[in-house]
């Protein structure tokens, strides 16, 4: 498993190396003169938008992607990039194998091509990610290979999670479009299904505002237009809903099951959980 470091501007696409592990990381700035002949490949790729702009030409059409996006490819994809002529392409790239890595077989079908702007994916920090990955694969010993292949697969799930967001159920008035007539942001929005998925998370009002790319009082207003409910309502009513879940379903101990929801502390569980139920946990 190798990663191609590119000190100077390629004129060609950096050759696939795929690894016995199942991934290839790489990166690749491009020259002015580079040129791409129509290529497929057996295996997932993500191409990470850092600098430049480029149109990516596919067997159904073109797709345009800019710095910031992060463009799917699915394995057996016809496709080329063709840079602008005034902002040639910097980017980072990944490959998945499914036939070395068959894990990740069955979120492949959520994986179609596709240019996916910034704001959508801002919480998923992907160059970060990629990055990291780069490093890694350049590292012989046995952990940095296996950390490569773990924070690919992170990657992975985390993307497939973005793409298929869970339903989200109406128990506790929680559903998709409480606002109703509020135009969506697309930050806000994005955010919100990252928020069904990890309201179990230490959260703060701030960093909500920040992922949104917002101010607290601008995220405040529209959080609450948006779902109809405060920010720190909407969370506990999220982990309330969970913890009820466990009580029905198992027969952890209410401790357990606070702080697994997101709880800090038992005394501010059992006010959220009184508060929306009108149950306490040992009565639900």
């Amino acid at each position: 498993m190798k990663t191609f470091q590119t000190s100077t501007a390629r004129t060609s696409p950096v050759p696939p190396d795929m690894g016995d592990n199942g991934i290839w990381a790489f990166e690749s700035r491009h020259a002015e003169t580079f040129a791409m002949d129509v290529t497929e490949h057996p295996f997932l790729k993500l191409l990470w938008i850092r600098e430049g702009a480029a149109t990516i030409q596919h067997g159904l059409g073109s797709l345009s992607c800019e710095s910031g996006d992060l463009v799917v490819v699915p394995a057996s994809t016809r496709h080329r990039i063709v840079d602008s002529a005034s902002q040639p392409v910097s980017l980072y790239g990944l490959g998945i194998a499914p036939t070395r890595l068959p894990c990740i077989a069955a979120v492949l079908p959520v994986f179609e091509l596709a240019t996916h702007s910034e704001p959508l994916h801002r919480g998923l920090h992907i160059e970060q990610h990629l990055r990291k990955i780069l490093y890694l694969v350049d590292q012989t010993d046995p952990p940095s290979q296996l950390s490569a292949v773990a924070t690919s697969i992170s990657l992975i799930a985390e993307l497939a999670l973005m793409l298929a967001p869970p339903e989200r159920t109406a128990n506790a008035n929680l559903t998709s479009r409480d606002a109703g007539s509020q135009p969506v942001d697309p930050m806000l929005e994005s955010y919100v299904d990252w928020l069904h998925r990890n309201f179990y998370e230490p959260l703060t009002l701030d960093a909500a505002a920040t992922a949104s790319g917002m101010s607290r009082r601008t995220f405040t207003n529209q959080f609450k237009a948006r779902t109809g409910r405060t920010w720190l309502a909407y969370v506990n009513a999220l982990r309330i809903e969970r913890a009820q879940e466990l009580l029905r379903e198992t027969d952890r101990k209410v401790t357990s099951i606070a702080f697994q929801c997101g709880f800090e502390d038992l005394s501010t569980f059992y006010r959220a959980f009184k508060r929306i139920t009108g149950k306490t946990p040992s009565n639900s």
